[in-house]
């Protein structure tokens, strides 16, 4: 039987209350992976003894802060382990940079596959082409993800491979060529053709890739996540029941609607699982992305010809017999989108589902909602449908927004709207598309700026209050934790991070990012430490 007991002492104890933050005490106290009591350090201290429960003391860390365990709202859990494990090219900020990176990896060309992640081409003078990785691999097929995950970068042998170098099935807005033939960057459909036919990692790969970005989440200070990568279902379950015992995350793992058939005739329904494991939405995609300019927008993107972005779906009353579907067998909705005529359209599909899907439930949500009319922010409230959204983009996104628009699309990162018009909000990374960092996020939401820089739209920014319960108790009301999860009160789980100091006092987003993870508990454990 279990019979693990932890106590924090001399550690300001911040916990919120009726959407206020409050200082609770200096001291909690877990037993069996439940909280059992909140005061002062001399009583929980003697509690702890008499009980003989292990004690992590702060006295030696004036200012260290415990919260509730952040909760990533949305990352890709797999994509993210791999990008640990491949060619990361995140923040290379040039395409020769871009190559020597490439080469520094030191990849035989030997005919296997090569994989890697998070090239941005907006940071490049110099766009990337197949011919610059053909110099390097003639007989490897080589295939690199944008950093939106929209797009891929692929040489010839990649092209062939995949069938794509000689495929006309794709028009040139998903495979742009010129004289000679493809280019090597395919977007969206034509990327996920490319992936289908491309060697797929062995499953001990996978393993190990899922299990390093759950160790660097828990360092992060995060004990649960929203996993956003479907079809690896069986590996994430093999792995949870693999690491009983060892540091492990809370994952609520996306279906994708492709299999919604399949697991309504199975009788799944969301929140089925164990305690870190469970199934959470149904994962469906309205449009594409900012970088790769397949937003679906009102407006043409600037310079494309009337293109107004990818339409991922065949019509509203496709969209609303799939949202009827899902909520009738117990299935929340995650839906993808990004631009203002996508969440336009996807909210009509919600307005026209039935009436217990789309009003009051919140566990249905859009995911993202980057760019929105000013006519459907107060929907958001009105329909009960979630915003989960991504601060940290804005880290990148600023640059991007200020080239491609001749003035700021009002309706961009529009969270303080949301919130004002009584929307719920939650915060997560999308990692490896952003590091899933959410001090990062935290100060991106609250000030909009980066370094050097005035803040972006800063009507728009939340307070930091607002930001810390949008990645703690917001996500967890989400999936149907409100009341377990979420705050530091008797009788919810042990999931816990300890901050050097606290951000609630933070007035520069350098205070809130310099405010590094001493301690993080999940379920009443220690799963991280920090050495420093």
């Amino acid at each position: 039987m279990r019979t693990n007991r932890l106590a924090l002492t001399h550690v300001n104890v911040m916990s919120p209350q009726a959407g206020m933050w409050h200082k609770a005490g200096d001291a909690v106290l877990a037993d069996n992976g439940t909280i059992v009591a909140v005061g002062s350090s001399d009583t929980i201290a003697d509690l702890a003894m008499h009980q003989n429960a292990s004690v992590v003391d702060y006295a030696d860390h004036p200012g260290a802060t415990c919260y509730p365990a952040f909760m990533d709202a949305h990352l890709h859990l797999d994509l993210y382990g791999f990008s640990l494990l491949r060619i990361n090219l995140n923040g290379v900020t040039s395409l020769e940079d871009a190559l020597a990176c490439i080469g520094d990896a030191g990849k035989p060309d030997d005919g296997g596959f090569i994989g890697g992640d998070c090239w941005d081409d907006e940071l490049w003078k110099s766009a990337p082409h197949r011919r610059y990785l053909d110099a390097m691999y003639h007989d490897s097929p080589v295939a690199l993800s944008r950093k939106d995950y929209h797009s891929l970068w692929m040489n010839t042998a990649a092209l062939k491979a995949t069938g794509l170098w000689a495929s006309d099935q794709f028009g040139p807005d998903l495979l742009p060529c010129d004289m000679e033939g493809p280019t090597g960057i395919v977007h969206d459909a034509a990327m996920t053709w490319a992936l289908a036919r491309l060697p797929q990692p062995a499953l001990s790969e996978r393993l190990n890739a899922l299990k390093g970005a759950m160790s660097h989440l828990l360092s992060l200070g995060f004990a649960s996540c929203c996993s956003m990568d479907y079809g690896i279902f069986a590996e994430v379950q093999q792995l949870a029941t693999a690491m009983e015992g060892e540091p492990r995350l809370r994952i609520w793992q996306a279906v994708g609607v492709d299999n919604l058939d399949a697991v309504v005739n199975l009788g799944l329904s969301s929140g089925f699982g164990s305690d870190f494991l469970r199934v959470g939405g149904i994962k469906l995609f309205a449009d594409g992305s900012l970088g790769s300019r397949t937003a679906y927008m009102q407006r043409p993107w600037p310079g494309q010809q009337g293109g107004h972005g990818l339409r991922a779906y065949p019509s509203v009353e496709w969209l609303t017999e799939r949202f009827n579907m899902a909520s009738e067998h117990g299935w929340w909705i995650w839906i993808h989108a990004i631009g203002d005529l996508a969440n336009h359209e996807v909210l009509n599909a919600f307005a026209a589902a039935d009436t217990s899907l789309s009003r009051g439930n919140l566990h249905h949500r859009i995911e993202h909602a980057q760019f929105l009319q000013d006519e459907d922010i107060p929907r958001f409230a009105d329909l009960g449908v979630a915003a989960s959204v991504q601060p940290s983009h804005l880290d990148l996104d600023i640059g991007k927004l200020a080239t491609t628009f001749a003035t700021p699309h009002p309706g961009s990162y529009a969270f303080r709207s949301l919130l004002d018009a009584g929307a719920k909000v939650a915060f997560g990374s999308d990692a490896p598309v952003e590091d899933p960092d959410a001090l990062k996020g935290i100060a991106f939401a609250a000030f909009r700026t980066r370094p050097g820089e005035q803040p972006f739209q800063p009507e728009q920014c939340v307070t930091v209050e607002q930001a810390l319960t949008a990645y703690t108790a917001t996500p967890q009301e989400l999936v149907g934790m409100a009341g377990r999860r979420g705050a530091i009160v008797p009788g919810q789980d042990a999931d816990l991070v300890v901050l050097a100091h606290d951000v609630l006092t933070a007035h520069t987003p350098e205070e809130i990012r310099g405010a590094h993870v001493l301690t993080t508990v999940v379920d009443g454990r220690v799963v991280f430490s920090a050495t420093r």
